[in-house]
């Protein structure tokens, strides 16, 4: 009988991946939305308007990133996440493999 170990990984795995990417993608746009209004202020094109804008795009980039990605690692162990987080730090990419995993 085949044994479900590689697919318990892959599930944490892709939670993990998925949570990584979100924050770097809205963090990305936030700071392209920063630069692109630092370009105004600097150019004088309604500056106080653009110096408003600044700080809550990082709030509700922070604020999204909290809640979408606490819902995606709502369902996983602590211990599940300080493995797979250890093997990411330590091999620099996600693997499904379950060789990689110490014993839980």
């Amino acid at each position: 009988m085949d044994n479900y170990d590689w697919q318990k990984n892959k599930a944490i795995v892709d939670r993990l991946y998925y949570t990584e990417r979100l924050c770097e993608s809205t963090y990305f746009v936030a700071a392209a939305f920063t630069a692109t209004n630092m370009l105004y202020i600097k150019k004088g094109y309604f500056a106080p308007i653009m110096r408003r804008r600044l700080l809550p795009i990082w709030l509700y980039t922070t604020a999204f990133n909290v809640t979408v990605g606490g819902m995606l690692l709502k369902p996983l162990r602590p211990e599940e996440i300080r493995v797979q987080m250890k093997k990411r730090w330590m091999m620099g990419k996600w693997l499904y493999s379950v060789y990689h995993l110490d014993d839980m």
